[in-house]
């Protein structure tokens, strides 16, 4: 029985970390959309309040232009799920021309509460 239980409480947390939550679903295609618009300040005020303080919208121009780069990068061509670390998902960003690992953390009204994005090793 104990053996039964434990297989149990197993197979529920795995399945219940393994997938991403819609909240993120929908704000990761928001942003994807956003980017290949090239409308940063839609991204911007995808932010909650708390992040808008740490990254202006200057700021946040500057990190896409400079940072990441988007016109080297050209479009998002797809963001899948990797997993949930905490309570934000990290997911692998495939550009036209170069792949990134991102992640993001919501926070109130399902708001970024942080972005970041790295080039992901090869």
């Amino acid at each position: 029985m104990k053996k039964l239980l434990l297989i149990l409480a197993l197979l529920i947390s795995t399945i219940g970390i393994a997938q991403e939550k819609d909240n993120y679903k929908n704000a990761v295609t928001s942003f994807q959309n956003h980017y290949n618009n090239g409308d940063v300040t839609s991204i911007f005020n995808m932010f909650d309040n708390n992040f808008k303080q740490v990254l202006t919208l200057e700021k946040t121009k500057a990190y896409f232009a400079q940072e990441v780069n988007m016109e080297a990068l050209g479009k998002i061509k797809s963001i899948e799920y990797k997993d949930t670390v905490r309570t934000g998902n990290n997911y692998t960003i495939t550009f036209d021309k170069g792949i990134y690992n991102g992640y993001f953390l919501l926070g109130t009204d399902n708001k970024f509460a942080l972005i970041q994005l790295d080039l992901a090793k090869k």
